[in-house]
């Protein structure tokens, strides 16, 4: 049962990690702090993680951060909407955001 990410996904991919996928954590509550150090990320997807209640700090920062896909996260969805979701400043700067 998983509740939390690897902190080896980060381990010298701040650089280089361009697309991430985090899915079907049942028990994923939220996630981590050391997502801002990500810059080339490009695409994120966000699905099946029904806990997941809202964004970390510093998503702001992840300029290179072009997609986000969010899927199967109620929760997360509903801090995310635009202009009224509590999480929606951290994400407003992504050109492409997508509801599922």
């Amino acid at each position: 049962m998983v509740e939390s990410l690897p902190q080896w996904i980060v381990l010298g991919s701040t650089r280089t990690l361009q697309r991430l996928q985090v899915s079907k954590l049942k028990n994923l509550s939220m996630l981590p702090t050391w997502f801002q150090h990500l810059m080339s990320l490009q695409e994120l997807v966000i699905a099946d993680c029904p806990k997941l209640s809202s964004l970390p700090e510093g998503m702001q920062h992840l300029t290179a951060l072009n997609d986000l896909r969010i899927t199967r996260c109620p929760n997360l969805k509903e801090r995310c909407m635009e202009g009224t979701g509590e999480d929606w400043p951290k994400i407003a700067h992504i050109p492409h955001i997508n509801f599922i």
